[in-house]
């Protein structure tokens, strides 16, 4: 970063820091993204068949006997049961004991979609989203998409729609989010968890209320205990920022090594801004004592 004024090595070190601590902060906002994942065979489901049915598919699959296990999902499938039918996308998706065909993946997504199945209403909000499955981007399908899948029971849904009411900015949208939260956080579910607490800390530093700020951070606290690692995340860098918590250097690059080790988006980087920080601030000349 150029600048046209000469700086003594002290003020050079500040501006570093300042420069630093702006680039940190624009990790914390990416630190909130919620990142979602999908697993192949649902736990529950309101139209899930037999649990030995169930049971000796993902035995088949966990055995990593993928044509078999393809066979009992499509077999389950043909009845008609949305589970089943996803888990068919998912394997035709990736090309596990059948042929890779993505546009027969959309096909069964789409199908279990249509019968009620959550997950599958994810799958194809986050293909508009990103474009994918052959699908061109497409920001209101993706949206649509996200609400089917949340009044569908989608947990991972609801948050990410939730994220997306809440950046509108308006109270009407905010109340609509924490509804669609609830029911995820009277079942202690971190990601909801998470997002309320974000939520509640950006609104208590709008209001400049230290009481919801203090009850956000202790959230978030909480969660980071459980090794929830965007909590994590977000408090290592307000540790590195400063500001809400008082700066402590040391204790941020902790957090960020250990979510580093873990391949934790955007945890190296950070990382190795913080260790550059400190290098810094103890290269830095020592302050006089003050009369």
């Amino acid at each position: 970063m150029g600048h046209n004024i000469v700086f003594c090595q002290q003020q050079r070190i500040a501006a570093d820091l300042h420069e630093r601590k702006g680039k940190m902060k624009k990790l914390l906002i990416a630190s909130l993204i919620m990142v979602a994942s999908h697993s192949v065979f649902a736990a529950e489901n309101k139209t899930s068949a037999a649990p030995d049915v169930f049971a000796k598919a993902t035995q088949l699959y966990e055995a990593k006997n993928y044509p078999e296990a393809f066979q009992e999902m499509q077999r389950l499938a043909n009845t008609g049961n949305a589970q089943a039918i996803y888990n068919v996308g998912y394997m035709t998706q990736i090309g596990q004991g059948t042929v890779k065909d993505e546009k027969k993946a959309l096909q069964y997504y789409q199908d279990a979609s249509n019968k009620g199945f959550g997950k599958a209403s994810f799958i194809l909000a986050q293909a508009y989203h990103k474009g994918n499955l052959g699908l061109p981007k497409d920001a209101q399908k993706y949206k649509e998409y996200l609400d089917k899948a949340s009044v569908q029971g989608s947990e991972e849904a609801s948050v990410e729609f939730a994220d997306l009411l809440f950046k509108q900015g308006k109270p009407e949208y905010d109340q609509i989010a924490i509804q669609r939260l609830l029911p995820l956080l009277r079942k202690d579910y971190y990601p909801a968890q998470n997002l309320k607490a974000i939520y509640d800390l950006g609104i208590g530093v709008k209001n400049k209320n230290p009481i919801m700020q203090q009850q956000a951070v202790e959230s978030l606290k909480e969660l980071a205990k459980k090794g929830y690692a965007p909590s994590l995340m977000i408090l290592g860098n307000m540790l590195a920022n400063g500001g809400i918590l008082d700066q402590n250097l040391e204790e941020a690059r902790n957090i960020f090594a250990r979510l580093a080790q873990a391949n934790y988006p955007n945890a190296k980087e950070s990382l190795a801004q913080v260790e550059e920080a400190i290098a810094a601030k103890k290269a830095a000349p020592a302050q006089p004592p003050k009369k």
